[in-house]
């Protein structure tokens, strides 16, 4: 046991867990070591919406169960760390306590971006399950709540609080979102998808200001740009999110901490995967931050394997790397895929919508470059599966919900992901 590597990990969100779990997977005898500041164990933060909507309750939360950790042999520790000594391999925590490490990861995540707004006391924000049950408790059975971030999470926010009101035994708040830019759903969506779903956001009632900002708050009543006013119960920033990480002197940061594609630092031994680090953007000098439920995963998972090294962890490495881009998650009230590259220049475009569905595929050079699916995302995973092969023979034909993918990936996939 004395010759066991000693991996820590600091965060224990999706990255962290991750990474932890392929370390297990790569080195049985290892000693891992999870280290988390934010009061809970990990938790679905993607499922956030729906437990302020009630369509998920607390024990559906928790991404794993405390019998999950027993049995990986993780050590968990709750702390904060404040700066890690790469010469010396210990990581400081803000009780005075330090932890000695073998190899360790940076997996802290980020958190909310705020604001500021002249008469506005405290900022509400949405990205915690702290920040849940604080927006949940505020608004109550009924009021007015705006957001303020008309992007993927003032989305979910806002479907979370519409869905809330589909109760019977409540009274549907009202809701109005506030978007810089001229359309919602940046960056995931185009702009015609957005119009589509704008439509659908009016349709229930949802107010939409857009080029338009809280310029002041006076008491419950938001003074936007544009000369239009709000009365509100709940004001909540959905603005994007920073990369949040500990000091460590030596360490290459840009907004985040700067990594390889293979989850490396500039330091020996210290690796990073998550929000809170930025890489390099294909093609171009230009560093652009991790904010992507998979690519955490993905860039966790490199990370452990170039940890434990080996020609067997090299070659996983290498397949994870190989994956096309996939997101899957809430925006509004719908469930929607990104696969790939949906959206470029270059490329033909086939289209399908109907009544609560939009389905956007790109084909370049004859071969599926990625989709985009909102509400009827029958296809997922073959799709998925399908990125790179020719499909220009089939024409528009690829955009509907019951073209044959399986058939084209090869194996049915549905029981996978519907």
């Amino acid at each position: 046991m004395a010759n066991r590597t000693n991996y820590a990990i600091i965060g224990n969100g999706m990255a962290g867990i991750s990474a932890a779990q392929e370390l297990r997977q790569l080195d049985g005898d290892a000693h891992v070591v999870l280290i988390g500041d934010e009061g809970e164990p990990y938790y679905y933060r993607a499922s956030l919406s729906e437990w302020v909507s009630g369509e998920t309750t607390d024990e559906m939360l928790p991404g794993r169960t405390p019998e999950f950790y027993d049995q990986m042999r993780f050590e968990q520790i709750d702390g904060h760390v404040t700066h890690v000594d790469s010469a010396a391999k210990r990581i400081h925590l803000a009780g005075g306590e330090t932890i000695g490490y073998g190899k360790t990861l940076i997996a802290t995540g980020g958190t909310a971006n705020t604001f500021p707004v002249e008469g506005l006391d405290e900022v509400q924000v949405f990205r915690t399950l702290a920040d849940a049950r604080t927006i949940k408790e505020r608004l109550g059975d009924c009021g007015q709540a705006l957001i303020m971030g008309g992007g993927i999470l003032g989305l979910e926010l806002a479907g979370a609080l519409f869905k809330m009101g589909q109760r019977s035994d409540m009274v549907s708040p009202k809701i109005g979102i506030v978007q810089r830019s001229g359309f919602v759903g940046k960056p995931f969506v185009d702009a015609p998808a957005a119009e589509w779903l704008q439509e659908g956001l009016r349709a229930d009632g949802i107010e939409l200001f857009l080029e338009d900002t809280v310029e002041r708050v006076e008491r419950q009543t938001a003074h936007l740009t544009s000369g239009r006013t709000w009365d509100f119960d709940l004001f909540v920033q959905a603005v994007g999110t920073r990369p949040v990480f500990p000091e460590v002197p030596g360490l290459t940061v840009g907004r985040g901490i700067q990594i390889d594609a293979y989850s490396r630092t500039n330091l020996p031994d210290i690796f990073a995967a998550g929000d809170c680090t930025e890489t390099r953007k294909p093609g171009s000098d230009r560093w652009m931050t991790t904010r992507i439920w998979l690519d955490c995963a993905r860039q966790a998972r490199v990370a452990a394997c170039r940890m434990t090294g080996g020609p067997i962890a090299m070659e996983r490495a290498e397949a994870i790397l190989k994956l096309p881009f996939l997101n899957c998650s809430i925006i509004y009230t719908m469930f929607y895929s990104l696969i790939g590259e949906p959206h470029g220049e270059d490329g033909d475009v086939y289209l399908w919508q109907e009544g609560d569905g939009y389905r956007k595929f790109r084909v370049v050079d004859g071969r599926l470059a990625g989709a985009m699916l909102l509400g009827q995302r029958h296809g997922t995973m073959a799709i998925f599966k399908a990125v790179g092969q020719p499909v220009s023979q089939f024409g528009a034909d690829i955009a509907r919900p019951d073209f044959p993918w399986n058939e084209l990936a090869g194996q049915d996939w549905d029981y996978m992901f519907y």
